[in-house]
């Protein structure tokens, strides 16, 4: 969809306000899957996160059920992940290395930081792992793995999902209720503001080229007045450019 299409926009919007309940469920398998080891290697959490709280902004989804099928869906895949590693236990990643396509995903040197990390810090590792990123795929299983109390383990992870997700749902819900006021400026102004930060970082890299040229040796007036002559054309493009922009923004 382009910025000038609102049209095909609303159309989406009006197919997804159309089918909500296939939207819920797989915000819902997308929340389950993200630490349930394979599929945790794939699946990007984040993407179902910002996705249902747009949704939601937007007016398409109902966002107290957003938040509890992604709440609830998190909660159930990180409890999954938790006892296939108590199942299977420390063989469970030498197991997936053999894999095909998946193999090749999995790093053992990320696997020895999750273990060095989580025998650090014990159970507190369950709670801050869930909010660090790459660790937190791996870390729900790490739990089962090291036979962490499993009562100890839901009261650290289930807060740590809220907590985790929410940020995702805070961001994704305020940027849904305001992108169609957002897609209306970059329609208006967006050539405008291309213009102006092109010419900007354009006017950044001549002078620090320049610096650069002159700090290297002590130059002559008649060598600073060449180099600017020569990048004289180059110099009008840049002001051009942000005066351009500037009038459309004016």
């Amino acid at each position: 969809m382009s910025f000038a299409d609102l049209t095909s926009f609303d159309q989406a919007v009006t197919f997804l306000q159309q089918h909500q309940q296939t939207a819920y469920i797989i915000l819902f398998l997308g929340a389950l899957l993200e630490t349930v080891i394979p599929f945790s290697l794939i699946v990007l959490g984040e993407v179902f996160f910002l996705s249902g709280a747009v949704l939601a902004g937007l007016g398409v989804l109902d966002i107290w059920v957003v938040m509890l099928v992604l709440f609830s869906g998190g909660i159930l895949g990180d409890n999954l992940s938790y006892w296939l590693g108590y199942r299977y236990g420390n063989g469970l990643f030498d197991r997936l290395q053999h894999w095909p396509l998946i193999g090749r995903m999995i790093h053992q040197e990320n696997y020895e930081k999750g273990v060095a990390f989580f025998e650090k810090r014990g159970a507190s590792a369950v709670f801050i792992a869930r909010l660090s990123g790459p660790l937190s795929w791996i870390t729900p299983a790490l739990a089962g793995i090291f036979r962490l109390n499993y009562g100890t383990f839901v009261r650290f992870n289930t807060p740590a999902v809220i907590i985790g997700i929410s940020q995702f749902i805070i961001l994704g819900y305020f940027f849904g209720s305001y992108i169609r006021p957002i897609l209306n400026w970059a329609h208006q102004y967006g050539l405008a503001v291309a213009l102006i930060v092109v010419g900007l970082i354009a006017a950044i890299f001549l002078l620090h080229r320049f610096l650069d040229w002159r700090k290297r040796v002590e130059r002559t007036r008649e060598e600073i007045v060449q180099f600017i002559l020569h990048h004289f054309g180059l110099s009008l493009v840049i002001i051009a450019c942000v005066f351009v922009g500037l009038l459309i923004l004016i």
